[in-house]
């Protein structure tokens, strides 16, 4: 396993030259609609039903995927796919709790997550093995921004900058560059590139450093929202692209929502174990 790593690592590292470079602001930029960089963060925030932290109830979903073979290969320990193939999520924003059950091919792996604190298990087992803590705390974190919008960053943003604009499919998307520590995982920073449709507002596409494991360090993906569901007052993405960016470009990931609900009254307690219990239990959607 150890070999193993180290050869992933090499690889990865050797595949750092000729980097595509992550986006950066240029100075002298001049915006005809006179929108400042926070402004946009609050305006994307809200075109997705607002601050999630302030939700008192939980969201539940289910979701399915594909990966590419090429990431599988490269990132073995994030990409987890003797595991990460379909998932069940509990949220619960108002105090951070975001569990997850992951099913693949090797059996159940399940996590909860709430701020800083983490906890994984394996077919029932509890893990400690610190590079898939690691690997585990940073792929959580990305995708409770993924799947429930651009609040996650709120909380964690110390600087929004705006960037050029960049056209793609006919339609002008406006992008701003957010700072946030701490990042993904144990990453003390991490910087998203918000895509933002210019007529709905909608967060369209995330462009994300992913430091927060050795083998990442150096690497950039982005993740685009094909479909949008509409939950109570929010607007959630529903169907996901992600692909690397750099230092190589490949296919990473396919995956959609497959089923959603709210508001079961679950506690931290039937989330915080091997396997969901009680309100939690049942699959999203079957509530």
């Amino acid at each position: 396993m150890t070999s193993m790593r180290a050869a992933t690592a090499g690889l990865w590292v050797f595949l750092l030259v000729g980097c595509s470079g992550f986006p950066t602001p240029r100075a002298g930029l001049d915006f005809d609609d006179g929108l400042e960089a926070d402004a946009l963060l609050s305006r994307t925030v809200a075109a997705h039903g607002g601050d999630l932290r302030a939700y008192p109830g939980d969201f539940n979903l289910a979701m399915d995927g594909e990966w590419g073979r090429a990431i599988v290969r490269i990132q073995p320990v994030v990409t987890d796919v003797g595991f990460r193939i379909r998932a069940e999520e509990r949220f619960r924003p108002s105090d951070d709790i975001y569990a997850l059950r992951h099913e693949g091919p090797d059996g159940v792996k399940t996590v909860f997550r709430r701020g800083d604190a983490i906890e994984i298990w394996y077919n029932g087992e509890l893990d400690s093995d610190p590079a898939r803590r690691r690997a585990t705390a940073m792929t959580t974190d990305a995708f409770q921004m993924f799947h429930f919008g651009p609040s996650f960053l709120l909380g964690r943003a110390v600087s929004v900058e705006r960037l050029a604009d960049r056209r793609e499919a006919s339609v002008r998307y406006r992008r701003i560059l957010v700072t946030i520590q701490p990042g993904f995982g144990e990453a003390e920073e991490d910087q998203v590139v918000l895509w933002i449709h210019p007529e709905t507002d909608l967060t369209w596409r995330m462009h994300i450093t992913l430091n927060g494991f050795e083998t990442t360090q150096g690497a950039h993906v982005d993740t685009t929202f094909l479909e949008y569901d509409q939950v109570g007052s929010f607007v959630f993405p529903a169907r996901f692209v992600e692909r690397v960016r750099g230092p190589i470009r490949i296919r990473a990931h396919d995956w959609w929502i497959t089923a959603r609900d709210q508001d079961r009254g679950w506690s931290e307690d039937d989330v915080r174990r091997p396997d969901f219990a009680a309100a939690a239990a049942a699959d999203a959607g079957k509530n």
